[in-house]
Parts: structure tokens; sequence; C-alpha cells
């Protein structure tokens, strides 16, 4: 083992005895280059998925709860048929909130749109980091005399809601229950009229339907004062969500789901996962490609050594030594190509986190530029998958050096 190192430590890049870099040490370089680029790349995709996902999560952490509660089957639920003492109980929770959800038609100004409403009870307001994520006007739902309505960017700007505006009002109609009378087709809404305090944004998905108001509007308003749709969970800040999860699932019985911040944007969430994981393959496919450079600089090493693996052979050596003696060639290859691709990866990514050259058009105001997120297992996942092409490039021109034995 020891013996085969050394002998591929000196024919890595071998020279001429004029000093002259031969055939083999140009394809070798070639070889080394497109590990570099390619460690690079990877590295570097795999980074801005990671910045990427990060973002999204911290968009969507400050309008989706920590965990939530809502039933298995229909809409709505009496939040007595769960132990609420009991989950109150719990230490790591810091605050439980009651919402009620439903879509229904708004009004502002002659402009009308089919709306979400979120609403939710007096807790909201306190333990909400949605104040983070106001672009207009002020974080408020309810004071002693009014109630308010805060509404997505994509909502209000089709139905051009002003919050400076004194002077118009959003107005919520929701369809009444029983029997409607046709003469009188106004009579079959229960609506309801609120000032518009401020305008949100979080994504677009969620910008262009919510809004947000008081449950103790919205609850009369649809006839269903004594249920909710979900209890929102917020914990403290070092809590184990898992072991919260898994106390709360419990004692809430089958009836009920609950769900972690991922499990809410399960769907979201798979569709990144997803596309990483098919950025990597393509990487890797051309990667592979490239390193067929490999096969074949060493394959012509083992030719240009015929007479040096004729005096080894004479001398002793075994044939799973010569083998081995091109495999370290190149796995020295890839594990240089490597550590150079993941430490020039690593410049480019630090250089556009500090300086953001890269920009992204028609996203968020959250971020003008590029997200990028190094982890360490992303460190791992590049150098092992270019150690193993490393040794699945060294199978065939070690065999063919174990036959000249």
């Amino acid at each position: 083992m020891k013996l085969s190192l050394k002998i591929a430590l000196r024919y890595f890049f071998s020279r001429k005895k004029s000093g002259e870099f031969n055939a083999i040490s140009i394809i070798s370089a070639i070889s080394l280059l497109g590990y570099v680029v390619g460690a690079a790349a990877l590295f570097i995709v795999l980074s801005v998925f990671n910045g990427f996902e990060d973002l999204f999560s911290s968009m969507y952490k400050n309008f989706d709860p920590d965990i939530s509660i809502s039933i298995n089957e229909g809409k709505t639920f009496n939040p007595n048929q769960l132990a609420i003492d009991k989950i109150k109980s719990i230490n790591e929770i810091a605050t439980m909130c009651y919402v009620l959800e439903e879509n229904v038609m708004v009004k502002y100004n002659d402009k009308q749109a089919i709306a979400t409403i979120k609403a939710v009870d007096s807790t909201y307001v306190n333990s909400s980091k949605l104040d983070s994520n106001i672009v207009r006007g002020e974080f408020v739902l309810q004071d002693k005399t009014q109630n308010y309505a805060m509404l997505g960017y994509g909502l209000a700007y089709r139905l051009g809601v002003d919050p400076n505006d004194q002077f118009n009002f959003l107005t919520i109609y929701a369809p009444r229950k029983g029997k409607i009378d046709l003469l009188y087709p106004s009579a079959a809404f229960n609506k309801y009229t609120l000032s518009p305090s401020a305008i949100f944004s979080i994504q677009e998905e969620v910008d262009d339907k919510y809004a947000i108001i008081p449950l103790r509007v919205f609850a009369p308003l649809l006839e269903k004062e004594n249920e909710i749709s979900a209890i929102e969970i917020t914990l403290d800040k070092n809590a184990n969500s898992d072991k919260i999860l898994t106390a709360i699932e419990k004692i809430c019985g089958k009836n009920f789901s609950v769900k972690n911040r991922f499990m809410q944007r399960e769907s979201f969430y798979k569709v990144v996962k997803t596309e990483r994981f098919i950025t990597y393959m393509i990487l890797l496919f051309i990667i592979i490609i490239a390193a067929f450079n490999t096969i074949g600089s060493l394959y012509m090493l083992v030719i240009e050594k015929k007479k040096d693996i004729s005096i080894l052979s004479s001398m002793g050596i075994t044939r799973q030594n010569i083998s081995l003696v091109f495999i370290f060639e190149s796995l020295m290859l890839a594990i240089c190509g490597s550590i150079i691709g993941l430490f020039v990866g690593y410049l480019v990514c630090k250089a556009q986190q500090t300086y953001g050259w890269v920009k992204l058009n028609g996203m968020s105001s959250l971020s003008q530029e590029y997200p990028i997120m190094m982890k360490i297992e992303d460190v791992v996942i590049v150098f092992a998958t270019l150690f193993c092409i490393g040794i699945v490039t060294s199978i065939y021109p070690a065999r063919k050096a174990a036959k000249l034995i």
C-alpha cells in the first residue's frame, strides 16, 4: 500500500527530463480542471438552493405558525372538542391563537375580489411577527372602538386599498345560511365594514388572496360563533418542536391533524428538494463526462510506464499493488480537484454574500440578490461525489496495468 502510494505520488503530473510537461501531464491538468470546475459549480448550486429554501422559509415564518392544529374531516370544529388545558400545560408553548378561515367576497370603493379571510383572536398581534412584513400602514387589528383589516400586497393592489384613506372602507360579504329570497338578493349576504390598517408582503401566493381581520367580527358574519378552522401555536425560542408535536398529537387524537412548519408547506419544500436533486443529477452527469479525461490520461500513463511496470514486476511487485498505483493516481486527481473546487466555490459564495453582485429580478423586497447559504453537508456531498467518481474512473486503467504483470 505504501509503495503503491509513493509510486503514484511520483507519477502525479510526471515531467520529462527537460522539465517540460508532456502530453499526459496536459491531459491530467485538463482532468484536474474538470474536477475543479465541477466541484465549484456543484457547491455553488447547492448553496443557492439552500439560500432560496431559507429565504422562502423566512418569508413564511412570519405568517405560518410553529404548529397548527386542524380537523381531518370538515372545515371547522368547536375548540371544546380538544383538551385545551392539557395543550396549554405543555411548558414550551408560548401562545395559542384561534383562527377561522373562509373564502368571501370583499369590496373597496367600486372594486371587488374573492379573498381568503384569516380571522384571528386577540393574541395574534402579540405573538405574530407579521409586523416586520408590513409595507404600508400600521400593524393593528382592533382597538376599543374600531376593528381593522390587514391585506396582502397583491389583494390590496387589485382593490386599490390605501391604509391612509380615512373615507373609504373594506366591506366583507359572506353568504347567509338558510333560504334565500330571490326578490331581495342582497339579503342573501351578511356584510361587515372595516377600515384597512396595513398592507403586508409575504410571498405572492399569500399576498394575492389573504386578508387578516379580528375573529370577533368574522365568526358572527359566517354564523359560526363557536367554531374555528385551526389553532395556531407559537413555541418558545429554544423549544423542541418535534417533541411538542408528538405530545400534541397524543392529546388531540386521530381526528385532528397536527402540523409543523414543514408539513404546512409540504408541497413547496418537496418541489424545492426535487429541483435540487434534478440539478445535482444534471451537474453529476456533466462531471462524469468531464471525468472521461481522467480515464484517458491514466490509460496513456499506463502505456508510457510499461518499462517501469516490467522492472517493478521483476522486483516482485504484485498485480494488486500495480492496480493501487493507478487507483491512487485517479483519487489524487479527484481529491485535489475537490479541495481546490470547494475553495473556489466558497470564495464565490462568500463574495455573493458580502457584495451581492448577482441580483434577482421581480423578487420580493425582502431580498434583492441571489441568496446563498453554505452548509457543511454540501461540502461532504461534493467531496464524496467526486471521490466516488475518482474510484470509478480508475477501474479500467488499473485493470490494464495489472495485466502487464
